[in-house]
């Protein structure tokens, strides 16, 4: 049993980071590099996610749980967003990456206060 919540653990870890490394590099590009991005919003953007940084490289769960609730506002946002006629391509990524980061870290605390 703890090998297989171990196993499960470091996928989701690894799933987890790639998610994360996304998020971050999906407002690098969208504020950055599009047109009509600006500094100042990508600074909006990814502080929050930096805030639970220190704890996840600790591999600290509860870092994971509060990811999951700064997660909740991009998913809430980007749900609007990918509802709305003029959407972009930005939209879809950026909630397919929250809901896999939200479900990722959420199920890495579970399983890491498991073991």
């Amino acid at each position: 049993m703890s090998a297989t919540i171990a196993r499960k653990l470091a996928f989701a870890r690894r799933l987890n980071w790639a998610c994360y490394a996304g998020l971050l590099l999906l407002f690098a590009i969208w504020n950055l590099f599009l047109e009509g991005g600006s500094l100042v919003l990508w600074l909006l953007q990814t502080v929050p996610l930096l805030l639970v940084l220190p704890g996840m490289l600790k591999q600290r769960y509860r870092s994971y749980l509060w990811l999951c609730f700064i997660l909740l506002i991009y998913i809430c946002a980007s749900i609007v967003d990918v509802m709305m006629p003029a959407r972009g391509w930005q939209d879809g990524v950026l909630l397919v990456l929250s809901l896999t980061l939200f479900f990722s870290a959420m199920m890495a605390s579970r399983w890491q206060r498991m073991l």
